[in-house]
């Protein structure tokens, strides 16, 4: 009899917790919300297409190969998000070296990069988010 009512107890908590398990919502990792890697390098090509036309940053931009830089920064933020990209470029400081830039340059890609996602519909918290694992970068970038 005791067996029974133990065994009873038992398969009970087994259902709760399958039920809990259930009922819990998983946060989905940055990647995710992202859009994964087809969703960043939407972001990406937006953001391109923005600093085009921000005259405070476009003329640091001539010369440069795009599909490099898009490609390097894709997969920098799969990696950064936690997806499953591996960043194979230099690392953000040598890349950057002997290229000077200001804060109000950096300021300014922050603000392209807020706009690309805006416009790909990418959630503010989404959006604090990445820039929250971005934002250590900015002593590897301004006045190198």
């Amino acid at each position: 009899m005791m067996r029974i009512q133990l065994f009873k107890i038992a398969s009970a908590m087994v259902v709760l917790l399958l039920l809990i398990s259930c009922a819990s919502p998983t946060k989905k990792s940055l990647y995710d919300d992202l859009g994964q890697y087809e969703g960043i390098d939407n972001i990406i090509r937006e953001l391109i297409f923005i600093i085009a036309k921000d005259e405070r940053v476009s003329p640091r931009y001539k010369g440069v190969n795009l599909q490099h830089f898009k490609k390097g920064l894709s997969d920098y933020i799969c990696q950064l998000s936690g997806g499953p990209c591996k960043y194979e470029n230099e690392n953000m400081k040598l890349i950057h070296a002997g290229h000077n830039y200001s804060n109000t340059e950096f300021n300014a890609i922050v603000d392209d990069l807020i706009l690309a996602m805006e416009k790909r519909g990418i959630p503010v918290g989404v959006q604090n988010r990445l820039l929250a694992l971005l934002a250590p970068a900015y002593k590897d970038v301004v006045y190198q």
